[in-house]
């Protein structure tokens, strides 16, 4: 096989924005210790079918994630770092095969720079530098739709069984209707073109790889697996949103504004070359696969920045198509260099006027912003001069300086503010009353499970809004690890609570609390009824 230096550079350009600092800020909370422990947890408990939190059965998501971080925790030890390194290698694979499987249906050069953007967006590095499973599964579906285009059927079934295996049923879903809609709008789709597709033996294919664990977990935990896997995580959230008044149908242009950073100045150019890109077969795909997850995301009642993920390499190949194109023409638009000028300086003011404080003082913060804003101009100068290898470069640099911006000089005040693993050492540090119970916020809970190995038992919830949510999981046979069906807390306890949260409880839940002390976001206190 021939060397290709191209792969090299990705994949070393990306453990690089990737790996830096990769320890240094502790798992944020609340998702990404939960899929820490629960990896964990598998080892200790010797059981890798079944997953598991604080000892108890965990059905919110299938097991591929946690069997790579199990993986990771026996090979190099239980850590914060070996918690995010398979997202790490997982994210440094996709825009490698991006470059690889692209370079014939777009050109070499569309495909490498398509790759590069898609490696340095800022969504993808922050979620290739989380141990959260959209890497995984963003490199999945990409594998299984990039094998559909290509007509590699086989890869493509055996990566929709993967996908299946890494967050359930979209990973049959998203593909079949991708392919669907792209062949609708691109008169394709009859039956000499359906049959086309293998489906008769790539299904069963498919279910080979992803279904076993599901029929397994069916046969031996039965209806809380169903009701609480299939019915709440996959069917509920998607129509009944799980963090009330945070779902908004224009949340997901503002992530894709953020998440597309540095690239934010290309979109323009590809909205107006939608219609001629329609009759490109590539092109084509890569736009109905960013739009069905823009969309069918949009329409989620549930909705959390990293869902969009799967539609930034297809979106990064387009931009890349886009680059390429203004190369070849010399028509650079003024709208990509303005935009592009806009949103790297909106980022650099953003920095500048933070309301944390990075190590090194006020001074650190301003110079960093200012690097930036002079970069910015540099690369919209380079640009508008039609130096296009001299604008990638100083992206490059300017992603770059934005990591060790932020995972670096800004992470002690991050730490503070975003994770509880120094509140779990303290918690742990101190000395209590071994025939107390305690008593630990949910959100709290992974973190201290974590880094800690302290359980404790789940806070009850004295939100009213929270209480119906879980009365009407509860009468539908969900099942959530962690939820306590006590309505209360008993006359002695301690209790570990987010400071936010304290004050928004009634005031009878406040008597007979002594502080015993705080931490960053989080009060310990001790309830002692007369």
């Amino acid at each position: 096989m021939k060397f290709n230096k191209n792969c090299l550079f990705l994949f070393l350009f990306c453990l690089v924005i990737y790996g830096a600092f990769l320890g240094t800020i502790p798992l944020l909370d609340p998702d990404e210790p939960v899929y820490g422990e629960t990896a964990k947890e598998m080892i200790a408990f010797g059981d890798f079918l079944s997953p598991r939190i604080y000892g108890e059965f965990w059905y919110d998501k299938p097991p591929l994630f946690y069997w790579l971080e199990a993986l990771s925790f026996s090979l190099f030890g239980v850590s914060t770092w070996t918690a995010r390194l398979p997202s790490l290698l997982l994210g440094a694979l996709t825009p490698v095969y991006l470059y690889l499987s692209s370079r014939k249906l777009i050109g070499e050069r569309a495909a490498l720079r398509g790759a590069f953007i898609c490696a340095s967006s800022l969504e993808i590095i922050v979620l290739a530098r989380s141990s959260v499973t959209d890497t995984l599964l963003t490199l999945t579906l990409t594998i299984a739709l990039m094998s559909f285009l290509r007509k590699e059927y086989f890869t493509a079934y055996i990566f929709c069984g993967l996908a299946l295996l890494t967050k359930g049923p979209v990973g049959f879903g998203f593909p079949a209707l991708i392919v669907g809609i792209w062949m609708i709008c691109t008169k394709q789709f009859n039956l000499k073109n359906v049959m086309g597709l293998k489906w008769y033996w790539g299904i069963p294919l498919a279910c080979l790889a992803g279904l076993p664990w599901y029929i397994a977990m069916g046969w031996i935990h039965g209806g809380p697996f169903i009701d609480t896997f299939l019915g709440y995580h996959n069917v509920t959230r998607f129509v009944s949103p799980e963090h009330a008044g945070q779902n908004h149908y224009w949340l997901y242009l503002v992530v894709l504004l953020a998440g597309f950073y540095p690239w934010c100045g290309t979109l323009p150019g590809i909205f107006r070359r939608t219609r001629q890109w329609m009759k490109d077969r590539a092109a084509s795909f890569f736009l109905v696969w960013a739009l069905f997850i823009f969309v069918f995301f949009s329409l989620s009642s549930t909705q959390l920045f990293s869902y969009i993920l799967p539609m930034f390499p297809p979106l990064s190949m387009l931009a890349g198509m886009y680059m390429t194109d203004c190369e070849k023409t010399g028509h650079i638009s003024k709208a990509l260099i303005l935009f592009h000028l806009f949103f790297s300086l909106l980022t650099a003011g953003a920095i500048a006027l933070a309301p944390i404080t990075p190590a090194g003082g006020v001074p650190v913060r301003w110079g960093i912003a200012l690097f930036m804003a002079a970069a910015a101009v540099f690369a919209s100068v380079s640009l508008k001069k039609g130096r296009f290898h001299t604008f990638m470069v100083s992206q490059a640099l300017l992603i770059l300086v934005f990591v060790i911006s932020i995972w670096g000089a800004f992470s002690s005040p991050v730490s503070s503010l975003f994770t509880s693993k120094a509140i779990a050492e303290k918690l742990a540090s101190t000395e209590r009353d071994s025939s107390i119970p305690l008593y630990i916020d949910t959100f709290y809970r992974p973190s201290t499970a974590f880094y800690t190995d302290i359980y404790g038992s789940a806070l009850p919830e004295f939100d009213l809004r929270k209480q119906e949510t879980e009365e009407k999981n509860a009468a539908k046979g969900v099942l959530l690890p962690g939820k306590d069906e006590k309505a209360d807390i008993p006359s002695s306890a301690y209790i570990l609570v987010q400071k936010k949260v304290y004050k928004n409880w009634p005031e009878e839940k406040k008597s007979h609390l002594t502080l015993l002390w705080e931490k960053d976001t989080a009060f310990l206190f001790l309830k002692k009824e007369d």
